[in-house]
């Protein structure tokens, strides 16, 4: 028989997937992973931003995020210009497709975060003990600069 531990994190690892899953089907027919679309979706909120800005931001990649940006600029999505202020640095911003598909993307992860809320159960609760793992780490700093560390009523 397994430990109460070890129970919670294949279950917590089953769910991450399911939802990953379920997260990457609706957003295959707009042509972007759930990567992509973080990556996209700060982007519209911060840009222009450096990449090491951005890999301060962004919580589905831990280290550089630079295949990711470079996969979007590929597809057209981003663009990388220099810097006004410092000719040695670049900045991302979206290109028109980007910000063509933003409202999309917008309403695709509303979509899911609602189906969060209605399969949840005591959602708040587990959201306050991800938090408590969660906190002290490097993603705490993360979800913080993006204001998702406190509770939004």
């Amino acid at each position: 028989m397994s430990s109460l531990g070890g129970r919670f994190s294949y279950l917590f690892k089953s769910a991450e997937n399911l939802a990953m899953r379920e997260y990457s089907n609706a957003l295959k027919r707009l042509g972007v992973t759930p990567n992509q679309s973080e990556v996209l979706l700060v982007l519209g909120q911060y840009a222009p931003i450096s990449l090491k800005a951005l890999g301060e931001l962004i919580i589905c990649e831990e280290k550089s995020p630079s295949r990711l940006v470079q996969s979007l600029i590929r597809k057209g999505l981003i663009c990388k210009e220099v810097s006004k202020d410092d000719k040695r640095s670049t900045l991302l911003s979206l290109t028109s497709a980007g910000r063509d598909l933003l409202p999309q993307l917008e309403e695709q992860e509303a979509l899911f975060n609602h189906l969060l809320v209605e399969k949840i159960s005591h959602l708040e609760l587990f959201s306050d003990s991800l938090k408590e793992f969660v906190a002290g780490s490097f993603y705490e700093d993360k979800l913080k600069r993006r204001s998702l560390w406190d509770s939004e009523e």
